[in-house]
């Protein structure tokens, strides 16, 4: 992964446009960073686990690729540091010429007596000044400050062609009093942020006409700022309060954290259930650090990275589990090629009483073992299942009454199909699922039918199963989606970004459902044969679930489609 990352920073770098990967490369250093300190960790872990000397400290193995970065990044940066001196220096090269054209402008209107070469001056500077690129930022105001007073300064010191100035000025005045006018509607435009950007439009637009006469200037300035002003008051208040926000923000982090802390030192049921219900946990943990909203730049972040590193250590458990479980499952394996072996040494046997007492033992002590790794499981069971064909195969030659037997199973089996067909839903979710859950444990426990039935017995009661399931699963997607409409409502009430933001999450999550829908069936398709039904039919269940809540999240994007266009 982190080589992947390293090839994209590589890549980017052969862009000569510095700005243009600014964003991507910073973002790969911070992804490269969190894949090195999950490396500490693991090493440091690993050495913990590990058999050394007392005094022996942890060192860490820095992986080749990490020297290949820190490389690329200290070109980055370089081309980096150049790039800020550039624009520094071309911002300093642009403050001086402006400055010299604000000395020129103030010295043609302090001393040049020639009305023609005057006007030939202030055009000149007019016209370079717009052209000259970016002053540095503490600077700005003040510079364009003192042009605007001294492009006011110079048109109103200026005597000759009265009447044309007196023609600008009535102009200007007219288009002052439209734009007055036009800021009288501010009142009217609904949302702030269209407001704020009518007003900072309108405004440019009344310092880019000049002056108007003197005798109403004040007057028809305090009009139109009257107009204005409130409107930046308004945002002023505005973010002033969203920056109060940032405080409680904080504080619903701080406690998610301690609600994170806490769950993170509590043990996990060592089940796949418990793990999953964990997982669901701290995933609805951080989806609600991303509601709490921003807390500020000066806490934000170090909020953050003390999330991420508890969520870090939730998932690190996880993953010692399941490592756990794979080391089970190669245990497993190595106990199911043992009975193979006893297995197979039995398939030619004549002894029937002996031998099948023992294959019998075997097969329960198959069971008993619990399952490999699934790379391994079906071919150890193929392996096994071959040695137990052969030998009741051979059997069965000898002891024909076994098809009566197998006869009186499939009847059997065909008598509890009909029940469950026959079984009426009662309304009671779990009573429900534990009556479907005894017509499983049922069914398998009746034991072998004639094979040339099996497949199409085993379709219809899968068939009869699925349907009752998905009557339950409509029920509680029903009461889920009635239940979500008042969230919904509430959302529709406040900001439209919330309903924005629910869409978004939403919308990952279903992605995230469909991947693991087409990763679940990819896998399905590597079990095959009789003894994977157990493996398929939880694969099919899990599909079933995934599929009905992506049902479900596709109702609700439809209720906040609805509510977005109200």
């Amino acid at each position: 992964m982190r080589s992947e990352i390293l090839t994209r920073v590589q890549t980017l770098l052969t862009n000569e446009d510095l700005e243009a990967i600014r964003k991507d490369v910073r973002n790969a250093i911070d992804e490269f960073r969190v894949l090195t300190q999950e490396e500490i960790r693991h090493q440091r872990e690993a050495f913990a686990e590990s058999e050394h000397e007392p005094d022996a400290g942890f060192e860490y193995v820095p992986d080749p690729v990490e020297a290949e970065f820190d490389a690329a990044i200290n070109v980055f940066k370089e081309r980096e540091k150049a790039w800020r001196s550039r624009v520094a220096e071309e911002q300093r090269v642009n403050l001086a010429q402006k400055l010299a054209m604000l000395e020129r402008l103030r010295h043609t209107i302090q001393e040049e007596e020639n009305i023609g070469a005057a006007f030939a001056v202030f055009n000149e500077v007019r016209e370079q000044w717009s052209k000259v690129g970016d002053v540095p930022g503490d600077r700005h105001k003040e510079v364009q400050d003192t042009y605007n007073r001294l492009r006011d300064e110079f048109f109103y010191n200026i005597t000759i062609y009265k009447e044309l100035k007196e023609h600008d000025l009535r102009v200007n005045l007219k288009r002052k009093e439209e734009l007055i006018e036009l800021a009288k509607g501010l009142a009217g435009i609904d949302t702030l942020i269209d407001r704020e950007k009518a007003a900072r439009s309108l405004q440019k637009q009344w310092f880019d006409i000049g002056p108007s006469p003197r005798e109403s200037y004040q007057e028809i300035a305090d009009a139109f700022f009257g107009q204005v002003r409130p409107v930046f008051e308004e945002v002023k208040s505005h973010y002033d309060e969203i920056r109060a926000s940032f405080k409680d923000n904080a504080t619903k982090k701080e406690a998610l954290i301690e609600e994170l802390r806490a769950f993170v030192a509590t043990e996990v049921e060592p089940t796949h259930e418990g793990w999953q219900q964990g997982t669901a946990a701290v995933v609805a943990l951080q989806t609600r650090w991303k509601e709490a909203g921003f807390a500020g730049k000066e806490v934000n972040e170090q909020l953050w990275t003390t999330f991420r590193e508890l969520t870090d250590v939730f998932f690190a458990k996880k993953q010692l589990h399941y490592d756990a479980i794979k080391a089970v499952g190669k245990e497993n394996r190595d106990r199911k090629a043992a009975l193979i072996e006893k297995a197979e040494a039995l398939s030619n046997s004549t002894e029937w009483r002996t031998a099948t007492d023992a294959m019998i033992a075997l097969q329960k002590e198959w069971k008993d073992v619990g399952p490999a790794n699934p790379a391994d499981e079906q071919r150890l069971w193929r392996q096994f299942r071959k040695a137990q064909d052969t030998f009741f195969k051979a059997k069965k030659a000898q002891f024909a009454d076994r098809d009566a037997t197998e006869q009186a199973n499939l009847n059997e089996k065909e008598a509890l199909l009909e029940a469950i067909q026959a079984y009426e839903l009662t309304g009671d979710r779990k009573a429900d699922l534990d009556a479907l859950k005894e017509f499983g444990t049922r069914w398998n426990a009746i034991g072998f039918v004639p094979r040339k039935a099996l497949d199409g017995l085993m379709e219809r009661f899968r068939t009869a199963m699925d349907a009752k399931y998905a009557t339950l699963s409509a029920q509680r997607s029903e009461r889920s989606i009635d239940s979500y409409r008042g969230r919904v409502e509430r959302l529709a009430e406040g900001d439209t970004r919330g309903v924005a933001r629910e869409q978004s999450l939403l919308r990952e999550k279903i992605d995230r459902l469909r991947a693991r829908v087409t990763a679940t069936e990819e896998n399905l398709m590597r079990f095959t044969g009789k003894g994977a039904e157990a493996i398929r039919e939880q694969y099919e269940k899990s599909i079933r679930e995934d599929k009905r809540e992506m049902e479900e999240i596709r109702e609700k994007l439809k209720l906040l489609s609805a509510a977005s266009k109200a």
